[in-house]
């Protein structure tokens, strides 16, 4: 009865849409964005697996898809580790609240620096001045629907669908230069399940597209996983800013 209720209730909210000249905004796909956004703020701890696919442009032969495997960690709001492992080789992200460590196990060198008191902090600051991009990183933070809404044209709400078995909302959106979609686990949970970006602003329209599958809620993530230690033989190096790259 649940399921019904809810699925009647998104009906009900669909049929009210906010139109600002040509922009059209469904506010089902709205509660159901913030219903995740809120149950990924509430969480303890999480883990994720990731694939990404994203678009690189080749001289020759145009646009070749290259790609990463991720594990995301995450406990409290100020723990965090993350694995990437693809066609840039093999690199680790580390935060245990106080410093932010880099490895990578291709090149075997790392690097460490100082960073803030929280996840979302540090993700900020290391994306703004080192140029790190962290997997998932959108789906954290506390202003995910407020950002979306202030440059979306439209949002839709298409309805039902499948990714890897799972029931999932399908949202659809556009903003300046772009397309993208969302997959949202059905009620109760609310997870993202997968995400895909066009960019139609680019040559040949790239794309970028992630998916999410083995998650896990609130597991006992103890504190040493978040500890770099130096690897034998390994070089330390310094991070470069973005501002010295121009």
């Amino acid at each position: 009865m649940k399921k019904y209720f809810l699925v009647i209730q998104l009906f009900i909210i669909s049929t009210f849409q906010v139109n600002a000249q040509s922009t059209k905004i469904d506010t089902a796909a709205v509660y159901i964005l913030d219903r995740m956004s809120s149950i990924m703020g509430d969480l303890k701890s999480c883990s994720v697996t990731i694939m990404s696919n994203y678009d690189v442009y080749n001289q020759t032969l145009g646009l070749v898809k290259q790609s990463n495997e991720e594990h995301l960690f995450m406990s409290g709001p100020d723990r965090l580790l993350a694995s990437l492992e693809g066609d840039k080789g093999s690199r680790y992200y580390i935060y245990n609240g106080k410093t932010f460590s880099y490895y990578s196990l291709t090149k075997n060198h790392y690097a460490q620096i100082n960073a803030p008191s929280t996840s979302i902090a540090m993700i900020d600051s290391m994306n703004k001045n080192y140029g790190i991009i962290f997997p998932a990183a959108d789906f954290i933070y506390p202003t995910f629907v407020d950002d979306i809404l202030g440059e979306t044209n439209n949002l839709e709400l298409l309805g039902m669908t499948k990714v890897s078995g799972k029931d999932c909302y399908h949202i659809a959106g556009m903003s300046k230069g772009k397309t993208f979609q969302f997959w949202i686990s059905e009620a109760p949970y609310y997870l993202p399940i997968k995400f895909e970006i066009i960019y139609t602003d680019k040559p040949m329209n790239p794309q970028f597209e992630e998916d999410y599958t083995d998650w896990q809620i609130n597991p006992n993530l103890p504190d040493r996983m978040f500890e770099f230690s130096v690897p034998p033989n390994s070089k330390k190096i310094k991070l470069t800013p973005l501002s010295s790259k121009k």
